[in-house]
């Protein structure tokens, strides 16, 4: 205070006497004062100890783990087909009398699927039978010919013989003048007459198996043209070739059809089969399984289907492998062709791996274990997904460095690394 009061009158000594100067003169004054007034409570305050920090330990889940030997799984989506599929066509032209099917019904093998008109059809089966039976009636004309002429032989070489005989004795006579010219030119024309008839009869025996296997070629040509039309008349009545669904009916009755035309297209139940896309993660595993023979099942809805082939599948802006599962005969009535389904894939077991919730994989390969009360991070090989016998949707996932009673995060951290110190919890 003795120290304010001996500044207040320095000051008031040297301060200048004009209302302007008494006013700047007070504003520092003032000024002044809030610095020192400021120092001495800076000076004089308490000081605050700083806090100590605290690492925050995070709550987790945790599972502890027993490596065994489980099931993978994976979930896709195919497509009902089937492996054949019979486009009906006609190889006649004719009009369609009666079609008692159509689309979506099923058919049994043998079923009838559209009736052609067969009048016509019948007429001819009939013309190419009567045909025939000419045929054959002139094969048995030309057989019992053939075997006349053979027992005649005999009796045309006598004549013959007896002819040249004859002109040999005559001839004698005229070279002895015992006989006149006249009667030796009759005995020799004679004899040129029995030559010609044996000759021509030879000749007629000879030619005989070319008749007769002529005729038989006119019966097989004709037997042929009656078979075509009885099979013709055989294809008026077009019938299921195999059990299925219909997939379409191309005709109706009065319409009449030509030659190629499709009529009906009929799908086979016992080829029957799911075309499904493998996910990339998964194909090679697929391929080695299938190669080594084993089972590959697939669940779809309350059935079972077994992987069949597996066919590269390169398709307008995608590319993959296609896994095709047979659909058995007991439930393909059921089965709806083009209809997508959902399917279950359960792959053989495998060795040593570990089921998991999703939350536990971080990045599609690493998880972390709990050591003490810190994180560390292993890398793992995932397998496949698996489901418990809850019904449960887990993820397997295998690793050297997984072993029997160790705890693994169960929870999805946001910051999770190698080191964090958590806090399990139930």
């Amino acid at each position: 205070m003795i120290l304010l009061s001996t500044m207040r009158t320095k000051l008031r000594s040297h301060l200048p006497h004009s209302p302007r100067a008494k006013r700047t003169w007070a504003g520092v004054a003032f000024l002044f004062g809030s610095v020192l007034v400021s120092a001495s409570i800076f000076a004089t305050g308490p000081h605050a100890a700083p806090d100590e920090r605290v690492e925050k330990a995070w709550p987790v889940s945790t599972q502890t783990i027993t490596p065994a030997e489980l099931s993978p799984m994976f979930t896709a989506f195919g497509r009902i087909e089937s492996a054949q599929t019979a486009k009906i066509q006609t190889d006649l032209v004719a009009r369609v009398r009666h079609v008692p099917v159509r689309e979506g019904d099923w058919v049994e093998a043998g079923d009838l699927l559209v009736q052609l008109d067969d009048v016509e059809l019948a007429l001819l089966v009939d013309e190419r039978n009567a045909e025939l039976a000419r045929e054959r009636a002139h094969l048995k004309s030309v057989q019992n010919d053939f075997a006349l002429a053979r027992s005649t032989t005999s009796n045309y070489k006598q004549v013959y013989d007896a002819a040249q005989k004859k002109l040999t004795r005559h001839q004698d006579l005229f070279a002895k003048r015992m006989i006149a010219q006249s009667l030796l030119d009759e005995v020799v024309q004679q004899a040129s007459a029995a030559s010609i008839d044996y000759q021509r009869h030879v000749r007629a025996l000879e030619n005989f198996p070319n008749l007769v296997a002529e005729a038989r070629a006119g019966v097989e040509r004709a037997q042929a043209l009656a078979e075509r039309a009885q099979i013709d008349l055989a294809h008026a009545t077009i019938r299921a070739p195999f059990a299925g669904p219909v997939l379409a009916v191309m005709v109706s009755p009065g319409m009449h059809v030509a030659l190629g035309m499709p009529l009906v297209e009929v799908a086979d139940a016992e080829s029957f089969e799911i075309r499904a896309q493998v996910p990339e993660s998964h194909r090679e595993l697929l391929r080695r399984h299938l190669a080594a023979g084993a089972p590959i099942v697939a669940h779809w809805e309350d059935r079972d289907v077994g992987l069949r082939r597996l066919a590269a599948n390169v398709r307008t802006g995608q590319s993959g492998l296609d896994a095709f599962f047979t659909i058995q005969p007991a439930v393909a009535r059921r089965a709806e062709v083009g209809r997508v389904v959902r399917l279950e894939v359960v792959l053989p077991p495998e060795a040593a791996v570990v089921a998991l919730p999703v939350q536990s994989i971080y990045e599609n390969d690493r998880i972390y274990a709990v050591e003490g009360d810190r994180l560390k991070a292993l890398t793992v090989e995932r397998i496949g997904d698996h489901l418990t016998a809850d019904g449960e949707h887990r993820v397997l996932v295998r690793s050297p460095e997984l072993r029997d009673g160790q705890r693994i995060v169960t929870t999805q951290l946001p910051k999770a690394i190698s080191g964090l110190k958590v806090q399990p919890v139930s």
